[in-house]
């Protein structure tokens, strides 16, 4: 049996393998001029789908990488900050020293003032910011960290108010692996833990062994209330007694010597405390006695019993003060009394059993002030704002120096976890970029062109379309007999 193939099936095949010939043409031509061997995923599923999957892989480490920039930047400007954090801390050491040899006023006042200058410096810092966030806020860097204020007291502490977080803020790279970026400021500047408590007066008072809750500095105001005297002598308080006494303590802490030369009280002399005699008589209402070491009694000589000479006790209640005097309690005069600021909510415990005489007395409480409030202090030792003589003088600035000593290892402990921080952060950088290098090239070795072998493709397509083109205009060139032949 013959078969003849029709005209019509000639037409199909030579349109056929000229489209087919024609698409792989074009498909050559689209996979060199972009280098890439598909574009769809119909055109290579399996290759589509794993170069999808190698995108995905190169998209999150390029968000490490992107993570790691961000943090780096954050760290290196903390790190920046810290160090002229420590340089302010240093040159506050050198002044401070100058301060301890110096014995001119205006020198040392020269010296406070560049104190000042460096609190200013300091307080910048810890206000410093990033990105328009606060380095030193934690996880809350958007508000400022600090708030500062003038002293709540006399002889008081700068005031100082934090208000970012106590948690540092985290960024995470990976699954696994986490950086602090924004520090907790107390952390920085904050104090470095309670010492053992200074007290520096005449007194009296002493340290009791309470747990002392105060921070920086206060003042201990020791006041008069009331004087009595023991029986026997007639001598009585005089007017100004009450505000102007400055003794103070229980019955037998102060003598009173009294001798009537008149033998009828009329007149005589009285001693405070073996110190100079003073003339009465008995028309002194408020006669001033002052002793040796220049502590005052006012007494009333109108009714001393006529021929009486002697020595009688006195005893002298008083109040205690770390307010300035906006409350106050009665001395009690026992070793653990304790002396509240119900403002702040803080308080001492003073030993006031051997509480004398009235004055102010001045506490530090080493250890609970931050680097704004040591600075704040140290501006105030050197200008003596306290009064304190030469020995007292230099104690204090020795004791201002060993805290700048403690602040500064906070500063040099951030900036150690700061700098470990960068060089696991250079680290990690170095292992993303070659991660990110080895994922491009497998990208790359999926999805690009062979270009040799995308060219041979192409030529021979081309070739292929020329040859179906030569054969369909042959056969179509037959003529009738030569078809049916």
């Amino acid at each position: 049996m013959f078969y003849r193939v029709t005209a019509g099936s000639f037409a199909q095949r030579a349109i056929h393998f000229s489209a087919l010939h024609s698409s792989n043409i074009l498909q050559y031509q689209q996979q060199i001029a972009s280098g890439l061997r598909f574009q769809r995923p119909s055109e290579e599923p399996i290759s589509f789908r794993q170069v999808t999957s190698l995108k995905t892989r190169f998209a999150e480490l390029q968000a490490d990488r992107n993570t790691i920039d961000r943090t780096t930047s954050v760290l290196n400007a903390s790190v920046s900050q810290i160090q002229e954090f420590t340089n302010v801390i240093n040159r506050a050491k050198v002044l401070t020293q100058q301060g301890i040899q110096s014995l001119d006023d205006d020198e040392r006042n020269a010296l406070a003032l560049e104190v000042d200058g460096l609190l200013n410096q300091l307080k910048a810092i810890g206000l410093a910011q990033f990105n328009d966030k606060y380095l030193y806020g934690g996880t809350r860097s958007e508000n400022p960290p600090f708030e500062f204020a003038e002293p709540i007291r006399n002889d008081g502490t700068l005031h100082v108010q934090y208000h970012g977080s106590t948690t540092r803020s985290r960024a995470s790279v990976g699954d696994s692996i986490s950086v602090d970026t924004y520090y907790n400021g107390l952390e920085i500047f904050g104090s470095r833990g309670r010492g053992a408590t200074v007290l520096l007066g005449q007194t009296g008072a002493r340290l009791g062994s309470g747990t002392d809750t105060i921070i920086g500095r206060a003042s201990l105001l020791v006041t008069h209330d009331t004087t009595t005297y023991s029986g026997g002598s007639g001598i009585q308080p005089g007017t100004d007694s009450a505000s102007a006494d400055t003794v103070i303590g229980p019955p037998g802490s102060h003598q009173l010597t009294i001798v009537d030369t008149s033998g009828d009280g009329s007149t005589g002399t009285i001693t405070l405390n073996g110190g100079p005699p003073v003339t009465y008589t008995s028309s002194d209402t408020n006669l001033r006695i002052e002793d040796s070491s220049g502590q005052l009694v006012y007494v009333d000589a109108t009714n001393i019993t006529a021929g009486f000479s002697g020595t009688i006790d006195l005893g002298s209640t008083g109040r205690l003060s770390v307010d300035d005097g906006e409350s106050d309690m009665i001395i009690d005069f026992s070793t653990n009394q304790i002396v509240e600021d119900p403002l702040l909510g803080r308080a001492v415990t003073v030993d006031s059993s051997q509480i004398r005489r009235t004055g102010t007395d001045h506490l530090e409480f080493p250890g609970t002030s931050n680097a704004f409030q040591v600075l704040h202090e140290l501006a105030a030792d050197l200008r003596n704002a306290r009064q304190l003589d030469g020995q007292g003088f230099a104690q204090a600035l020795n004791r201002r120096l060993g805290e700048l000593e403690a602040i500064g290892k906070n500063a040099f402990e951030a900036m150690g976890e700061q700098s470990t921080s960068l060089r696991t952060l250079q680290s990690l950088g170095f292992r993303v970029d070659d991660l990110m290098l080895s994922t491009e090239t497998q990208i790359s070795e999926v999805q690009a062109t062979d270009l040799p072998e995308a060219v041979l493709r192409l030529e021979n397509s081309q070739a292929l379309l020329q040859y179906t083109y030569a054969v369909t205009a042959e056969l179509t060139s037959l003529g009738l007999l030569e078809f049916l032949r």
